[in-house]
């Protein structure tokens, strides 16, 4: 009787750590898919759109000064490129752009002419759906005017700020599409000229679609 209980105590300590090796284990749970943001990374685009410039210029001579407010409109169009980060419904970035303008006027014997002007902004914005961007954009902006009489003309550069907001739809495969408001406001130095002294003040008010491919 010992030896057959001595005997089935062995095979159950033989037998039952096999048995245990043949029970099935439970893998680990999968990490969840890791989905990328389409709004995160490095952009480039192209814009066009129409504009409108109130111009205060300022020519001096031997003779006198004289001051010509002109209100000008034209095309305005250009490249631009910028870096964007998605947080939760929050996406923040910065763009520089660059955009040649026809935005020309002329009263009085006084031609000025907005020919490029370019920016570096920041930019804030919220999803309203995971595809439709919402934001506010501003930081500085350079540019140049020309400034004419007859006989005399002068380049004019100009520094100062710009401002606006816009909305973006993306659309797949790395691409978005969208419009966009921006206020202009460039301040040009004096500048001489055929024996005259020039200065202008550009602001512009402009309106473009825009096109931007994610890398």
């Amino acid at each position: 009787m010992r030896k057959v209980f001595l005997g089935t105590v062995a095979a159950i300590v033989v037998i039952g750590p096999a048995s245990a090796a043949d029970l099935p284990v439970k893998a680990p749970s999968a990490p969840a898919p890791y989905i990328a943001s389409p709004w995160d990374g490095p952009y480039i685009g192209v814009n066009i759109g129409g504009g409108e410039t109130d111009f205060r210029a300022t020519a001096s001579d031997f003779f006198g000064t004289g001051e010509v407010s002109q209100h000008a409109n034209g095309v305005v169009g250009g490249v631009q490129g910028g870096y964007r980060r998605q947080f939760g419904n929050f996406v923040f970035g910065s763009e520089t752009d660059w955009s040649a303008t026809s935005i020309k006027g002329t009263t009085d014997g006084v031609t000025t002419e907005l020919r490029w002007f370019g920016t570096v902004r920041a930019t804030a914005g919220f999803l309203v759906t995971p595809a439709v961007l919402i934001y506010g954009t501003g930081g500085g902006a350079y540019g140049r005017a020309e400034v004419s009489v007859p006989g005399v003309s002068a380049k004019v550069p100009g520094v100062g700020w710009a401002a606006g907001a816009g909305l973006q739809y993306a659309f797949g495969s790395g691409w978005f599409i969208g419009a966009e408001y921006l206020h202009v406001d460039l301040d040009g130095p004096s500048v001489s000229s055929g024996g005259a002294t020039f200065s202008t003040h550009a602001i512009t008010d402009l309106g473009r679609a825009r096109i931007d491919y994610k890398f």
